[in-house]
């Protein structure tokens, strides 16, 4: 098994004495024997992770099968320093060395995180989605900021999805099919199946690869009035690859990647529940959400000898649907709404939306491979993107207390239109044999149009009486609306933004070989993303009417992250054990973050002080037997006390502050680390195998909420995995088990930001509104057949 550290090494165990020798006598044999290095191209040449001074963590075709990787929450169990949190099925919120989105990603105009899917960028402004661990030849996870090669969001890191080709120089017709069938704790079955073929149509010319995938998950999440399991999950799709090399110089490789998913409600339980429960009441409906996506790409390749030029065109198109039970909503209305006689209002709320979004980008590359001493990469990157939202907020039970009475809450439609050009440069010089200087820069314009085309709300201004309690909206005091287009329009300002990020981002790097065993190296780098419009109503909401004030707090700017990190990175004892450590200080600028004035709102918060460190290890104690082990260890702070607009009850005392100095980051636990093993004996003569992997991980207690609300305080994770199985050339059965402890804990919790005050110290304090949990043990059998 290829570890997180990308590259295993063997060296046999102590052997038994040859003839002639005294009995009981060991010869240690010294010549070590490597296995198969995961090549990356994080730097756009091809290279031995041991050699690059960059935390890359590359994961081979061979650990995905083996560890029965899907999606980026079981990326997350290798790779040190990275967590995930899913809400639901092809939902993921990633952070890497505790820099997460912790605002509002339907708001946000830029990614956090730059995705790619055969260098094409695939990122969301919002959660991530999971690009399907079918038919991969590897994945490759860049920590830290990645200006110069990688541009607009790699702010905190770099995720890699690479497929396969059809082997040109191979037999005509090879493939492989997979079955896989589950069973759910507490839930129901999982199963799905995939297919890959190739057809190489003219030997080392031309050749076709095809893949097509289903996969049915049936959930675990019951509802008393939905019914069970309401978590569901399809998806299914397919890929096809042309390559062709008319000449040994010219590559070209055209792409079509398709997938169509459709799923019930995301993995939420009632609050203040038992997250062994797996129950969730507060709806009396099941959501539903479909995502759609198109992925069209051409790449050509002409190798020059001591240059190579690359061209990458990429579109891609996504459409979402969603109609899904809004908690924050639900029961962030529960203090404003009532009934003549004071008693509660159901204010069972769901939000409804759509999302098209439309892609074109182009990239040229060229990289030199001279024989001197200074060599480059460079290229220039043009991006157009469009993505039209729309949504509203569906309440029945708010319509006797809204004027002119209706269920709709809110209606907006937002267009955002991107246009993007960068040039970028990075120079590597060695100086000596063993030293080599780094440098490099990214020119960047990115224009971002923010169009409001409607924008209607409840006029949500918190009333207090005297006491500092909230007086509700009745039936006979209803809460009227308020188009913040009309106010926007009468003041001036208009409904038209525009934000353009111009600068230029670096990059500085110094290698030094020590031996042919150990490298030791030094990073800094600058990643940043662009601002945008917030929620028109949240801004409304606690602008007292002036329209000036609404205007300042609709808009959010630019965040950046600088890194400076160095490590070492070795290959010891003779070849057997392979040992990465590095250390980093990150500090994260005007942190684009999640307030509630009450309604939420993205704003730019306090600076952030990320110190961690980062362990990678594999060990080979046998031919037969290998583990690794890989931790990570994160301090982090908010560096400034901070107090959004939203202005205390009458009768409290200012100042109120909705972050403190101090704050710990979100999703950033001390110490998290995973460990495993992968063993693999033969069975006879015949070429049958007995093979085993494992994992355990464990992630720390962390916050979920910039607040660090007490509510927010995540309990520690533990996840146990094992697989065994018997494989041949041809096939492969394995029994496999995830979570195996059934180790059920919340990975999310949002917080009632619309709770009290309460005066110590200025600390806000929430009950929960909103908890996800993670996914129960399951228990499976997979099989493979190759041909």
């Amino acid at each position: 098994m290829v570890t997180a550290a990308c590259m295993a090494v063997v060296s046999p165990l102590p052997m038994l004495a040859q003839d002639g020798q005294p009995s009981g006598r060991v010869e240690e044999v010294d010549e070590p024997v490597y296995l198969d290095e995961v090549t990356v191209t994080s730097r756009f040449r091809e290279e031995s992770v041991q050699d690059i001074g960059v935390s890359v963590t590359g994961v081979s075709a061979e650990t995905i099968r083996e560890q029965g990787i899907q999606d980026i929450e079981d990326i997350a169990r290798l790779v040190p320093g990275v967590q995930n949190v899913k809400s639901r099925q092809n939902s993921n919120e990633i952070a890497i060395r505790g820099v997460i989105n912790s605002s509002d990603g339907e708001r946000s105009t830029s990614a956090l995180y730059s995705v790619f899917v055969d260098d094409v960028s695939v990122a969301s402004a919002g959660t991530q989605r999971d690009y399907s661990s079918v038919d991969l030849n590897r994945i490759e996870v860049i920590r830290g900021p990645q200006p110069t090669l990688f541009g607009e969001g790699a702010v905190g890191g770099v995720l890699r999805y690479f497929t396969n080709d059809p082997d040109l120089d191979g037999p005509t017709v090879t493939g492989q099919a997979n079955a896989r069938l589950e069973t759910i704790e507490d839930g129901g079955l999982a199963y799905g199946a995939d297919n890959s073929t190739s057809f190489i149509l003219s030997p080392g010319k031309l050749g076709v690869r095809v893949s097509g995938f289903y996969r049915k998950d049936e959930g675990f999440i019951d509802n008393p009035s939905a019914g069970e399991d309401v978590n569901d999950f399809d998806t299914y799709g397919g890929r096809a690859v042309l390559l062709a090399k008319p000449t040994d110089d010219l590559e070209i490789r055209l792409s079509a990647y398709l997938a169509r998913d459709e799923s019930g409600e995301s993995t939420q339980i009632d609050p203040g529940s038992d997250p062994e429960d797996l129950t969730f009441a507060a709806s009396p409906e099941t959501g539903e959400f479909s995502d759609d996506f198109d992925l069209y790409s051409g790449k050509v390749v002409y190798d020059f000898g001591n240059l190579e030029l690359t061209s990458i065109t990429g579109y891609y198109e996504r459409e979402t649907n969603a109609s899904m039970f809004s908690s924050g909503n639900s029961f962030g209305l529960v203090p404003f709404f009532a009934t003549d006689s004071g008693g509660p209002i159901d204010t069972t709320t769901y939000q409804v939306s759509t999302s098209s979004f439309e892609q074109l980008s182009q990239e040229f590359r060229l990289v030199s491979d001279f024989d001197g001493p200074l060599n480059f990469t460079s290229g220039l990157y043009y991006r157009d993107r469009e993505n039209t939202v729309g949504a509203f907020l569906d309440c029945e039970g708010c319509t006797a207390v809204t004027t002119p009475p209706t269920a709709n809450l809110a209606t907006e439609e937002t267009v955002t239109e991107s246009e993007h050009y960068s040039g970028f440069v990075e120079l590597t010089y060695e100086a000596l044999d063993n030293l080599r200087f780094i440098g490099g820069a990214r020119y960047v314009n990115d224009t971002v149009e923010v169009s409001l085309i409607e924008n209607e709300a409840i006029n949500l201004a918190p009333r207090f009486d005297g006491s500092g309690a909230i007086i509700p909206w009745t039936p006979s005091d209803p809460i009227d609306f308020a188009s913040t287009l009309d106010i926007l329009n009468g003041a001036g300002f208009g409904t038209n933004f525009e934000f353009e990020q111009e600068k230029v981002l670096p990059r500085i790097g110094v290698e030094y070989d020590v031996n042919e065993d150990i490298l030791l190296y030094v990073n800094a780098a600058e990643g940043a993303r662009n601002g945008g419009v917030s929620q028109a109503i949240a801004a409304l909401s606690n602008s007292g009417g002036d329209p000036d004030v609404f205007y300042d707090n609709l808009t959010f700017d630019e965040d950046s992250v600088l890194t400076i990190e160095g490590g070492v990175k070795s290959t010891l004892m003779n070849g057997r054990l392979t040992a990465n450590f590095g250390l980093f200080h990150s500090k994260y600028e005007d942190t684009q973050i999640l307030v509630s004035l009450p309604a939420t709102n993205v704003t730019n918060g306090p600076d952030q002080r990320i110190i961690g460190a980062e362990l990678e290890t594999a060990y080979r104690f046998s031919d037969e037997l290998q583990a690794f082990l890989n931790a990570s260890i994160i301090d982090s702070e908010f560096s400034d006390d901070f107090s959004s607009v939203l202005q205390p009850p009458p009768g409290e005392t200012a100042p109120y502050y909705d972050i403190q100095e101090g704050n710990e980051v979100p999703q950033a636990p001390s110490l998290s680390f995973s460990t495993g093993y992968s063993y693999s004996r033969p069975l006879g003569t015949n070429g049958m195998r007995l093979t085993s992997n494992g994992s355990f991980q464990y992630i720390g207690e962390r916050y979920s909420s910039v607040q660090n609300y007490p509510a927010s305080e995540l309990d520690s994770l533990e996840i146990l995995n094992l697989r065994v199985g018997l494989e041949k050339d041809a096939w492969a059965l394995n029994l496999f088990a995830t979570n195996l402890l059934n180790d059920l804990e919340e990975v999310d919790i949002y917080a009632n930001s619309l709770a009290h005050y309460i005066n110590d110290g200025g600390t806000l304090d929430a009950d929960p509104i909103g908890v996800n949990v993670n996914r129960p043990r399951t228990v499976g059998l997979s099989l493979t057949l190759r041909y």
